[in-house]
């Protein structure tokens, strides 16, 4: 490091400032036990793992042309998006819906979207009313999280004025949704930092009802067939749609079918007096809980994977509902373009 002794030479000064930041890649635990059954490894593939070089101003690009000449790989903004993608997480401004750059991304990308829906004739592109989707061009996460608090005060308005939501950053917070949800005891696990002792799922639950407007980031790994795509909706399964025999085997491949959607009528505004919150939960049989933001085939667990967000209140309502606290979490996710359910595995990223 340079020190206040060290003489300015100017022009001929041989340092350059520069800072190195180290990313260790991240890698998601559904994605990890997916990784070690199939290949028998003990880590994953720790995509996203490198080094962020930070230059001063108009050493950009000298240190890039050097990189370029020593087998670096440019990449843009496709393939870094595929890259986390395959790590298990969501770039900037995805990965952040509550902040204006988020919903500015998600307006924009919404307009472009259904202009191009628009365009196609009535007979070459999908009708969504009677699929039962509410929004396919984008996560309403307003109308989600208002829609939830309203079925949790038994039918109480929503506030007009409550416009705003927020993600669930508390690390301590999302370590113990994690476990409950990958079906780990929260009450033996204990370190030096940070002690989950007498944490239970009644205390967690209670917390996540008082959260309010409040969504969770979300993985999703399919238990057998299908791909989730973008804006595939996160459902509350039923009893009857989780099978008993895959309690215990997190990763098996399911070959139970899950339950499909049927068709409905258009969706008449007059005749119905509840707001986008509700219409929002009971556009679909089955409670929407949350959304796939990006999800596909991915090459890492050779499997159908998605991340997204859901709602604190529905996951709450999921984990109330779990039969086995030791088996993983089972939810149901449909893709805007199908009928059919496929179950998939959620885990809290």
């Amino acid at each position: 490091m340079l020190s206040g002794s060290v003489p300015d030479l100017g022009h001929k000064e041989s340092r350059i400032p520069m800072l190195l930041v180290q990313l260790p890649g991240f890698q998601s635990s559904c994605l990890q036990h997916s990784i070690c059954q199939r290949s028998g490894a003990g880590t994953g593939l720790d995509f996203g793992s490198g080094w962020d070089v930070i230059l001063p101003a108009g050493w950009s690009m000298a240190f890039w042309i050097a990189l370029i000449y020593r087998d670096a790989k440019a990449v843009g903004l496709r393939e870094q998006c595929s890259l986390s993608f395959e790590a298990g997480g969501l770039t900037f401004p995805d990965c952040c819906p509550d902040t204006p750059s988020g919903a500015e991304m998600s307006s924009s990308r919404a307009a472009e979207l259904r202009s191009a829906y628009n365009r196609r004739p009535p007979a070459k592109r999908c009708n969504y009313d009677k699929m039962g989707v509410f929004a396919p061009f984008h996560c309403p996460w307003l109308e989600l999280v208002q829609g939830w608090k309203c079925s949790c005060e038994d039918g109480k308005e929503a506030d007009p004025d409550e416009q705003l939501f927020y993600c669930v950053r508390s690390r301590k917070l999302l370590q113990l949704l994690k476990d409950a949800c990958a079906g780990v005891d929260s009450r033996v696990k204990s370190s030096k930092q940070n002690s989950f002792h007498g944490c239970t799922t009644a205390s967690i639950l209670t917390e996540l009802q008082q959260s309010g407007p409040a969504i969770v980031k979300v993985s999703v790994i399919m238990m057998g067939r299908g791909a989730p795509s973008q804006f595939a909706l996160i459902c509350l399964p039923t009893k009857d749609d989780i099978p008993t025999t895959a309690h215990r085997d997190r990763c098996s491949q399911i070959t139970v079918k899950g339950p499909t959607e049927p068709l409905h009528r258009k969706f008449s505004n007059d005749k119905t007096s509840a707001s986008n919150s509700v219409s929002v939960l009971g556009s679909a049989v089955r409670p929407t809980i949350g959304f796939v933001v990006q999800g596909g085939f991915s090459h890492a667990a050779a499997r159908g994977f998605g991340v997204g967000f859901v709602s604190a209140i529905g996951l709450s309502k999921l984990l109330e509902q779990k039969a086995d606290p030791q088996s993983c979490t089972t939810v149901l996710v449909r893709c805007t373009h199908s009928q059919q359910y496929r179950l998939a595995m959620l885990h809290v990223v």
